[in-house]
């Protein structure tokens, strides 16, 4: 456990500081993550000032000690229900430089309270958010007296040096066993209460675990890679959450001028396939959205299982994950150049079946990564989380190239920072697009970029940062360091309709090179829906429940058409 002694209120990390260690040479291009400014999560209360008609009390929510275990109880109105599971809140510590969230306990079933409880790492002031979340509008309200301030105290077994000292000397996160959820427990710090060693994000953030440092890779380092003689690829599979990863990674890859056009780009909304490649680095991503399916063993033969919201359909599932098998015989692993990581969103059922199409050859890792999601109450509640953490687990069951990354952990300290901030619940998304640092950062979104970084740590250095970074040939890093010129290749199958829910098993690839970046997509004409109505045969019967989307809430329809 991270612990460190400073005066409250005063400034953590001098920014003289004596024993900062020299940046090696092999580390110079982390030099300008190492200043700058730092980019800030906007906690707005005012857009969520409705009160909730919940209570919450205890210590924990003014005082609490670095290292000791503190609790707030949140006392359920019962004016409203008898069920705690209709209830959810969210209890997240803001500082200056440093964010962690409280846990829910398990409680009983005829209990009345919710208990949620912290361990604090480091001192100092914080706003202590406690809210309750809702699927639907009004999306959040702040309990009475949100947000508190809490002071924590340090106490003197280590000094701000010493905890930067530790950090750095941690070994890098894809050196490491990943075999348990619990390798990427820890909180977001900036670049102030963090050592310089392995880097920051460019918004002065990172996700600093308790048994590693994520190591940062920085354009030149990317380019560095891509003209290694040795082919490495990235293969995310999911939906517009997982898409904001494999942008990160795009945005991480490119210069300043040749993302000029990235939000007009076929990269930008691409419902189906994209990969872009800088010299021999490959970035995949795949509309995969088979965690939709229901009934992952139909056929055709036996009908089409078909989801209609209102008058449209929504999905075709038994067709899907089909097609989503075949997509992986037939593109990923077939005459292509086989991916070295698979980034996909699916549970241990589904991916007990897809498997079945991964050559036994093949040498690389999967992250069936379930809970990368901000957008799902059940995580704010102790058994909706354990159950997810189980449900990764048993994952590892289904082949030995499957290693765990707790999505959920990562991401919960920026959950005011969706693409809805400061709501919660209201999008999907952990990532949007913006114009900071002058350009230079075009997609904007801490966990998307740490998880970008932490796959680029895995293909390009296996081994660590320092150890890739001492094997290069200095006159190599120079000539990347200099050179003006480079051509990135993008090829794209991207439909102009979302509904109903497809893949290609084998996409149809208009490509292009390009010295000069990205180009823009001239015929942006994306529709969430295409023209086809839900079945007769549908309409006539009674909606099975509803769901609530961005547009509003919709009814709910399921049928089989033989």
């Amino acid at each position: 456990m991270f612990c460190l002694s400073v005066d409250v209120g005063k400034n953590i990390l001098p920014t003289n500081s004596k024993r900062d260690p020299p940046l090696k040479s092999a580390s110079y291009t982390l030099q300008k993550f190492l200043s700058g400014p730092i980019l800030r999560v906007k906690h707005l209360v005012k857009k969520s000032s409705n009160l909730s008609t919940c209570e919450v009390v205890g210590e924990g929510l003014h005082r609490a000690e670095v290292g000791v275990i503190s609790s707030i109880t949140v006392i359920l109105d019962p004016m409203r229900t008898q069920d705690f599971q209709q209830f959810f809140f969210s209890v997240l510590a803001v500082g200056e430089d440093h964010i962690f969230p409280a846990n829910p306990q398990p409680v009983f079933s005829n209990s009345t309270n919710i208990t949620f409880t912290y361990v604090p790492t480091l001192p100092g002031e914080y706003d202590l958010y406690v809210e309750e979340i809702f699927q639907r509008p009004p999306w959040q309200k702040q309990v009475p007296g949100s947000p508190f301030r809490l002071i924590v105290q340090g106490h003197h077994e280590l000094n701000t040096d010493d905890f930067k000292v530790q950090t750095d000397n941690l070994p890098s996160c894809q050196t490491i066993s990943r075999k348990d959820p619990s390798w990427v427990e820890g909180e977001w710090m900036t670049r102030k209460l963090t050592g310089r060693k392995h880097g920051v994000l460019r918004s002065g953030w990172v996700f600093q675990p308790k048994r590693c440092s994520f190591d940062i890779f920085t354009t030149d380092d990317i380019e560095i890679a891509a003209a290694s003689k040795v082919p490495k690829t990235i293969a995310i599979l999911g939906s517009s959450r997982e898409r904001g990863i494999f942008l990160s990674l795009v945005d991480l890859a490119l210069r300043k001028q040749e993302k000029l056009h990235i939000v007009q780009s076929d990269l930008s909304k691409c419902w189906g396939f994209v990969e872009f490649q800088l010299g021999n680095l490959h970035f995949i991503y795949q509309d995969f959205r088979v965690y939709k399916v229901d009934d992952i063993h139909a056929t055709r033969n036996e009908g089409v299982n078909i989801t209609c919201h209102n008058e449209k359909i929504a999905k075709e599932g038994n067709n899907l994950f089909q097609d989503a098998m075949k997509f992986l015989e037939k593109t990923l692993f077939g005459s292509r150049l086989w991916p070295d990581i698979i980034f996909l969103d699916t549970s241990k059922q589904k991916l007990s079946l897809l498997v079945e199409k991964i050559p036994p050859s093949w040498g690389g890792t999967i992250y069936p990564v379930q809970n990368f999601k901000s957008k799902c109450l059940a995580y704010y509640n102790a058994l909706g989380l354990l159950a997810a953490q189980n449900e990764a687990k048993a994952s590892l069951s289904v082949d030995p190239r499957v290693d765990i990354l707790d999505g959920f952990t990562l991401s919960t300290g920026m959950r005011h920072a969706t693409q809805s901030s400061p709501f919660i619940i209201k999008s999907h998304h952990l990532h949007h697009f913006c114009k900071e640092l002058n350009g230079e950062m075009r997609v904007c979104g801490n966990p998307t970029e740490m998880i970008a970084q932490f796959l680029l740590g895995q293909v390009i250095a296996p081994k660590g940062r320092d150890v890739w970074m001492k094997s290069i040939d200095y006159k190599m890093r120079e000539k990347v360091r200099l050179s003006n010129t480079r051509t990135i290749r993008v090829c794209h199958d991207c439909p102009k309709t979302l509904m109903p829910f497809h893949i290609k098993s084998e996409p149809d690839l208009h490509c292009y090179e390009s010295a000069e970046g990205l180009q823009l997509n001239l015929e942006q004409t994306y529709t969430v829906w295409n023209d086809r109505p839900c079945p007769k045969e549908c309409m006539q019967t009674q909606p099975v429940g509803k769901v609530y989307t961005q547009s509003g809430s919709v009814d709910v329809r399921q049928c089989t058409i033989r």
